[in-house]
Formats: C-alpha cells, sequence, structure tokens
C-alpha cells in the first residue's frame, strides 16, 4: 500500500501579516510635560511675560511628576516627563528672578520705592550708576525758614554744598529728578543751582562728560526732619540711589 507524501508546510506569512508585534502605549502626559516646559522655558525670560511662563514652569512639574509615576507603573518610557520635568524647573527658577528683577525696576520707573537707609556721609566721597556720577557733600546746615514765606514759627530751611564729577561720557543733568531729599522717610524735594550762575533762573545744572562743578542746593523741610539728600545719575527714587545721611542736621531748629 502506497503511503502518499505529506503536503508540504504552509509557507510563512511575509513581512505585514500575522499578528502585529505588541507595543508599549505612548505616555501622553509625559509628552505634555515636555511641551508645556518647553513653552514655559521660551516665556520665562521675558519681563511681564515671565508670570505665565511661572504658572507654565509649575504646570510642567506637575505633569513631569505625573508622567514619571505613570511610566514607571506601566513600563511606559518616562524620558520626555524627565526632560519635561527639568525644562520646568529651570524655567521656574528663571522666572522668579526675572520677576523680582521686573518689579524691583518697574518700582524703580514708577517711584514707588520706599527710600533706601543713609549710606553716605557728609565730607564722604561717593559715586552712583557704576561710578557716572561722583559726588562729595561739603557742607549742609538747617535754620529757620524766611518768615516772610513761613507757616509757621518752627518752619526750617537746609542749605547745602556739594561736589560733582560726571565721570561718564554722556551728559548728566542734575534737577528734581536726579536729585531729591527725604524728609520723615518719604520722598520730597531738592532745588540744585549753580553759584557761579549767580540769580539766573535754573530749571537744572547740566554737568558736561568728564566736567567737575562746585553746586549749592536747598531743601525746605519745613516742620518735618531731613533724614537725607539723596543723588542718581538717573533717577534719585530708586534702589540703586545713595542717601547722604542728614544727622540732626535739620532737628532742634
Amino acid at each position: 500500500m502506497s503511503h502518499a507524501p505529506y503536503p508540504p508546510p504552509p509557507p510563512s506569512p511575509g513581512p505585514g501579516f500575522g499578528p502585529p508585534a505588541a507595543r508599549r502605549p505612548a505616555n501622553g502626559v509625559a509628552v505634555a510635560a515636555l511641551v508645556v516646559g518647553i513653552i514655559a522655558l521660551v516665556t520665562s525670560p521675558i519681563p511681564l511675560v515671565n508670570f505665565v511662563g511661572l504658572l507654565l514652569a509649575l504646570v510642567g512639574v506637575c505633569l513631569g511628576v505625573v508622567g514619571l509615576v505613570r511610566g514607571r507603573r506601566t513600563g511606559r518610557r518616562t524620558a520626555l516627563a524627565g526632560w519635561g520635568l527639568g525644562l520646568s524647573v529651570v524655567a521656574a527658577g528663571v522666572a522668579v528672578v526675572v520677576g523680582f528683577l521686573t518689579l524691583r525696576y518697574l518700582g524703580d520707573w514708577l517711584d514707588t520705592v520706599d527710600p533706601p537707609e543713609p549710606s553716605a556721609q557728609v565730607g564722604e566721597w561717593f559715586t552712583t550708576d557704576d561710578g557716572d556720577l561722583r559726588i562729595k557733600v561739603t557742607t549742609l546746615e538747617c535754620h529757620a525758614y524766611d518768615p516772610e514765606y513761613a507757616t509757621g514759627p518752627s518752619d526750617v530751611e537746609c542749605t547745602f554744598a556739594f561736589v560733582a564729577q560726571n565721570r561718564s561720557e554722556r551728559a548728566i543733568s542734575l534737577n528734581d529728578v536726579t536729585v531729591k531729599s527725604v524728609i520723615d522717610g518719604a520722598w520730597d524735594s531738592a532745588d540744585v543751582s549753580d553759584p557761579a550762575l549767580g540769580d539766573e533762573y535754573q530749571s537744572s545744572v547740566v554737568l558736561e562728560a568728564g566736567e567737575e562743578k562746585s553746586l549749592a542746593g536747598d531743601i525746605t523741610p519745613r516742620t518735618g526732619h531731613l533724614d537725607g539728600i539723596v543723588f542718581d545719575a538717573d533717577d534719585a527714587s530708586s534702589h540703586s540711589a545713595i542717601v547722604v545721611d542728614a544727622g540732626e542736621a535739620s532737628s532742634g531748629q
């Protein structure tokens, strides 16, 4: 009895046939963390916009942590979540620094900062704005206000003399913006004049680049206490201004 040969085995399926290979499910939270972290890092160095960058960075940190935890539990990849978390942390740090500087200099510009404590004395040289302006107040005296203009018997006016050197390459105008006073802890005005011009009206005194002048000024605390005279080459009501301590010059007058 003859035996029929066994049929040949069926050909193996070519590429693209048969059951699909198992794939790891995507970690959508990790992808979101990376995208949010990139956007936060781009926006965080921009003043004012940096506050949006800070919010995005906080969201990115949360998404990054969730992405790492979820990826480790399910065997999904966690590299994207790690990158998102790292970028968000960096973005948060940058946004905080930029925010601090923005509020600081915005306060200078709007004159909303509190006067700094006195840091110079009468008869002492000091510089402002990285050395642009060098000042020495030589005298500071207070006396009873002119009775013709006084509003009360205890009104006081103060006069001071100082030497100013412009060490920059630009002209500096010494006026009610760059020279002020602090009276009872609050900003106040101070008038500057050039004695060489006599009684000629002066809205400001201009120091050309490299020029030095001996100048005078007057302040009217009236019944207040003069805390100090403030100098700055750009804006005296700022964090960078230098306050010359007036001591007890306006007391007991």
